[in-house]
């Protein structure tokens, strides 16, 4: 099966997901057919509450997740630091892995089979949510650029709908308002949900790639959200494309 296919499976049971138990599944389901060798989502801050990192759906191995926070290791992951603060996904070979702290922490990761690889990506939600989305494997370094650099957009959907999907579950989602899109805002919505690139949803759409994004900033604005992602997650839960 081709990944993009995975991909769109996927969106659809996140989409249709019950519990965040249904959720959790669905990350361990996930990470064979994908090749990868873990999924995080780590809430950093939601509305409705003030608890500190208010929800973590992760397939870690237990004994990691409890060292983890035990020992408090959010204050000194150099990936949760940059993603406190970042905006943009970052590749682990990017973060900081020479200071004695950061190789104490990768090197006892790497024990517990965290992933030798990593991609983390940074959310932000409609109602001021913050949270990370993690996907590690244990590929070659060539082989994880090469599927890197193929599905980043699909990562950073993926993402995304785990996270709307997470919020929503676990009962922090704050009141919404339906906003009216126009037909090409839909379709090209439509179309980004489904991991197309603007380029693409040109030529299928007969229209100027700079006119598809221009729809996709219209639509962007309207929902109020700070990527175009997030825009076809939130079209998505406001019932504005079909599942």
């Amino acid at each position: 099966m081709e990944m993009p296919q995975q991909i769109e499976e996927a969106f659809n049971s996140i989409f249709n997901a019950e519990s965040l138990d249904d959720l959790r599944k669905i990350m361990r389901d996930l990470r064979e057919p994908l090749g990868l060798a873990n999924i995080v989502y780590h809430a950093l801050r939601l509305p409705k509450t003030d608890e500190i990192h208010p929800m973590l759906l992760l397939t870690y191995e237990p004994e990691w997740v409890r060292r983890y926070i035990e020992n408090d290791y959010f204050k000194i992951d150099p990936v949760v630091i940059y993603g406190r603060r970042g905006f943009l996904p970052v590749d682990w070979s990017e973060v900081d892995r020479e200071s004695v702290s950061a190789k104490r922490f990768f090197a006892e990761a790497d024990r517990f089979g965290v992933g030798r690889q990593g991609l983390t990506m940074p959310i932000r939600g409609p109602g001021g949510e913050r949270a990370l989305f993690t996907v590690t494997a244990n590929m070659s370094q060539i082989e994880w650029e090469t599927r890197r650099f193929a599905y980043m957009r699909s990562f950073q959907l993926m993402g995304h709908f785990f996270h709307d999907r997470a919020v929503q579950l676990g009962g922090f989602r704050l009141a919404d308002r339906s906003p009216e899109l126009s037909r090409r805002e839909k379709e090209c919505l439509q179309a980004i949900a489904k991991g197309k690139a603007p380029k693409q949803i040109a030529s299928d759409l007969h229209l100027s790639t700079s006119a598809v994004q221009l729809y996709l900033q219209s639509a962007r604005q309207k929902l109020g959200c700070k990527s175009i992602a997030e825009a076809a997650v939130t079209s998505l839960r406001f019932e504005l494309l079909e599942n």
